[in-house]
């Protein structure tokens, strides 16, 4: 017995250090957010301006919203539209602009990473069984990941930086559509060029039937109906503790394996953010710097920021350092585009890439930068002529 247990005592020490490297690979956004705030704590330390630093409102949307994602994927709603699409399409153009129609849509509801977790490996999956040339599916998939984050921006839940901007700022549904909707519309036009430019070609995919699984239709109204409650949360016509609450305990009571599948490490990313981003303001050096850049060049400087440390935690750093929300709404929405890190949801879809057995990566990653930064100075000089 005694020797069991030296035995497994060595052994958790001997894989310790493996499960946190592990974990660090896995958690790669949140162990870098968790350094930061440690780190920066030594210039701020620990006091009551860090829990009002923290946007409980945001971190409550941001948990419902989440539900409400893993909810309608367990209800099957994804996996039939994917189905009928697969049924309804003949060939690979009109495959391939279903998908990125149905990526860009889904993405202002259920957020840009949902619906490239949702779709990406569906595309992979079905053009490998379809031998189209890897080329091909590299365009698509780059398009697709495009597609998600610039159509995730049209609406406040769309994006976790949208959700939180429009919290800091307390923004009216008027003002973020008048905002946005240039953007979007311009978004969605420079995709369909895209489309033609490189994936114009055209060929027969296999009509054979394939077995579609079946919609739960009534646990789709349910979550259907949180998700419009938490827009009519982040528009203040609902108090956000309400739905909050109520979700909660329907998923305590009713759904309970959904609570499992909730990010709670993304919640405690955010946490780390709020931190970090409220010790590097009372820094006299850093706020100086980032003061006047962001008066003259709001949306400039947030664009430039995500491209760094990712649009979230851009949005979180900057927004107090704005008169109002459109620099930083407009700026993180857009710097969502250019290098891998500018966006969380780049890297889902770079990372389901990267996992197959035949992939590029040198050539995924010239074709995502090729397309990424193309479209961000097309977006800018939109932002230059008309802001």
């Amino acid at each position: 017995m005694v020797t069991l247990i030296a035995f497994n005592a060595r052994s958790v020490y001997h894989f310790h250090p493996v499960i946190m490297w592990s974990f660090i690979k896995r958690e790669a956004v949140f162990s870098i957010a968790f350094v930061a705030a440690f780190l920066s704590a030594f210039f701020n330390p620990p006091s009551l301006s860090w829990i009002e630093a923290i946007d409980f409102r945001t971190l409550a949307l941001l948990f419902s919203l989440m539900g409400v994602s893993e909810g309608l994927k367990e209800s099957g709603l994804f996996d039939s539209a994917g189905g009928m699409l697969i049924r309804k399409a003949g060939n690979t153009r009109l495959l391939s602009f279903s998908l990125l129609l149905i990526v860009f849509i889904s993405s202002m509801f259920f957020t840009n990473d949902v619906s490239l977790l949702m779709f990406v490996p569906f595309t992979i999956m079905l053009f490998d069984k379809e031998n189209i040339e890897e080329k091909y599916v590299i365009r698509l998939v780059v398009l697709e990941t495009i597609a998600a984050n610039l159509g995730s921006m049209t609406t406040p839940v769309g994006n976790p930086q949208n959700l939180y901007i429009c919290s800091y700022f307390d923004v009216g549904a008027g003002p973020f559509f008048r905002t946005i909707l240039p953007y979007s519309l311009l978004s969605a036009l420079l995709i369909a060029i895209c489309f033609v430019l490189f994936l114009s070609s055209k060929r027969d995919v296999s009509s054979e039937e394939r077995e579609i699984r079946t919609m739960d239709r009534a646990k789709t109204i349910v979550y259907l109906a949180f998700l419009l409650i938490a827009l009519l949360s982040v528009f203040r016509v609902i108090n956000w503790p309400v739905l909050f609450i109520v979700e909660f305990l329907f998923l305590l009571i009713a759904d309970r394996k959904i609570l499992k599948r909730i990010d709670y490490i993304l919640l405690f990313t955010f946490v780390c953010f709020f931190i970090f981003s409220e010790n590097i303001r009372n820094i006299d050096a850093v706020r100086n710097l980032i003061e006047k850049p962001m008066a003259e060049h709001p949306i400039a400087v947030s664009a430039l920021v995500s491209q760094i440390i990712s649009n979230v935690p851009a949005a979180i750093l900057l927004s107090p350092f704005s008169v109002d929300f459109k620099g930083v709404l407009i700026g993180t929405d857009i710097g969502g585009l250019g290098t891998p890190v500018a966006s969380l949801a780049s890297l889902i879809s770079m990372k389901i890439y990267f996992g197959r057995q035949k992939s590029q990566k040198g050539r995924y990653m010239a074709v995502f930068i090729a397309m990424n930064f193309m479209l961000l100075i097309l977006l800018a000089l939109f932002a230059w002529i008309t802001e």
